[in-house]
């Protein structure tokens, strides 16, 4: 039995980052907006944990409590336990601005403020153009997290490009995430961990095997999240780059045009000045020699 674990462990762990993928591909979609800073100086946008990985994250918390709790528990007490757990979650977000008019490659720089669902205040910085940010000292719940930008007015229409916003909840139980668990409670740090189903005590002949797979294939999860999104900014940084690589090509053509147009034009004048000089030296020296 414990030799069929580890390919069966492969296959799994190779099954949940491509249905990951597909997963990001259906939800992951950039958000690009434009701030007018004479008319309203803040924009939010909102984020919370996905409702399927949340609901994945609550089937635990429920099983274990009930689990732990050894006795019949009403629908009540186990509403009222969903709804206080807490755990660390990962917030990721990548953006960067710059002017809606292609030709104009000024900075834009613009002040964010990131809060969690109760309100408080996560991260703040001022006067940023390009931005990522991996915020892992949290613990809190499903959201929502929101991030305001704040324009300012001498810089003028600002266009935000928000590359990704995501709400992730990573694996805890024995990784750095742990560091957060004096901010957790006793009961938290129980209910996070994994829980076994029927179907997998078929397969596998004790219960740590798949504790430790299931560890393993979160992380898996959380390691494509990171990097699909990662590419994404990416992807946008490449796309303002080029676009300025492209304005700096058009106006070194037309001033490459000019300058050759201006060339030609001193060579015809320069000819025309050299030609009429000699003429007049030609004309001298006839009238010269029939005195």
């Amino acid at each position: 039995m414990t030799g069929r674990a580890g390919p069966r462990g492969g296959w799994v762990g190779l099954v949940v980052a491509l249905c990951a993928l597909c997963f990001l591909a259906d939800e992951a979609s950039g958000i690009k907006f434009r701030m007018f800073p004479q008319l309203n100086q803040k924009e939010c946008v909102s984020e919370s944990v996905s409702e399927n990985q949340w609901e994945l994250v609550l089937e635990s918390v429920e099983a274990n409590f009930r689990k732990n709790a050894k006795r019949n528990l009403t629908d009540q007490e186990i509403a009222v336990r969903l709804a206080s757990f807490r755990r660390p979650v990962l917030i990721e977000i990548g953006f960067l601005t710059m002017s809606p008019n292609p030709s104009d490659q000024t900075m834009k720089p613009v002040d964010y403020v990131i809060t969690d669902d109760r309100g408080n205040m996560l991260s703040t910085r001022t006067s940023i153009t390009q931005e990522e940010v991996e915020w892992k000292s949290h613990v809190g719940g499903k959201g929502p997290y929101t991030i305001c930008f704040t324009a300012n007015k001498e810089f003028g229409v600002v266009e935000v490009d928000l590359s990704y916003f995501h709400i992730n909840v990573p694996e805890a139980v024995g990784t750095k995430h742990m560091k957060h668990s004096a901010e957790l409670s006793e009961e938290d740090l129980r209910d996070m961990k994994p829980v076994l189903t029927d179907e997998e005590l078929k397969y596998f002949a004790k219960e740590e095997h798949i504790l430790e797979l299931k560890g393993d294939m979160r992380k898996v999860g959380t390691a494509v999240y990171q990097a699909y999104y990662e590419q994404q900014h990416i992807k946008q940084i490449m796309n303002r780059q080029h676009r300025g690589i492209w304005q700096f090509a058009v106006k070194v053509k037309i001033l490459g045009s000019v300058e050759a147009f201006s060339i030609v034009l001193c060579s015809i004048i320069q000819y025309i000045c050299v030609r009429r000089l000699f003429r007049g030296k030609k004309s001298g020296s006839v009238r010269g020699g029939l005195v």
